[in-house]
């Protein structure tokens, strides 16, 4: 059975505007128990992803460009929420917009892709997540946890 992205992303999609400040963003994130979010233009197409790799940027007074990956936060980070409890950004950043913050790079998947694809373009690019688009248009999550999570049920299915 090969499985696609399609069949495995998590959706709905949890999206932000780029004009959402880093204390709404920080909110969200802390309450979907996530740890990032595609930021989506006035006609819901997908801009950038913003992460807590980019919160950590204000949180340790810099202007770091951590680039494409949030690899370095540790796998375990992944899918915690724990932007309120580790990164702690200046009170005036907490206004800032996320449009002030946002990778410049996003790595995106087709519906149809494979999950063997999937985990290769992660690994690849040192990434947790994949935004799985149609078109211009976010319509679904792939973290590294939906990859080993649909091999573990795929696996039972054989067993």
């Amino acid at each position: 059975m090969y499985l696609t992205a399609g069949e495995i992303m998590s959706r709905p999609v949890i999206c932000v505007k780029s004009d959402t400040s880093v204390r709404n963003l920080m909110d969200l994130l802390n309450e979907k128990q996530i740890s990032g979010v595609p930021v989506v233009d006035e006609q819901e197409d997908l801009v950038v992803v913003i992460s807590i790799t980019d919160l950590l940027s204000l949180s340790i007074g810099s202007s770091v460009d951590f680039g494409v990956s949030d690899f370095h936060t540790s796998p375990a980070m992944d899918g915690l929420s724990l932007a309120n409890s580790l990164l702690e950004p200046a009170d005036e950043a907490m206004d800032y917009r996320v449009s002030e913050l946002m990778s410049s790079n996003i790595i995106t998947a087709e519906e149809d892709v494979l999950i063997g694809e999937l985990a290769h373009i992660m690994l690849s690019h040192k990434i947790h997540r994949l935004i799985i688009v149609r078109g211009h248009k976010a319509v679904g999550v792939v973290s590294v946890g939906d990859i080993l999570r649909a091999l573990q049920d795929n696996h039972r299915k054989v067993i």
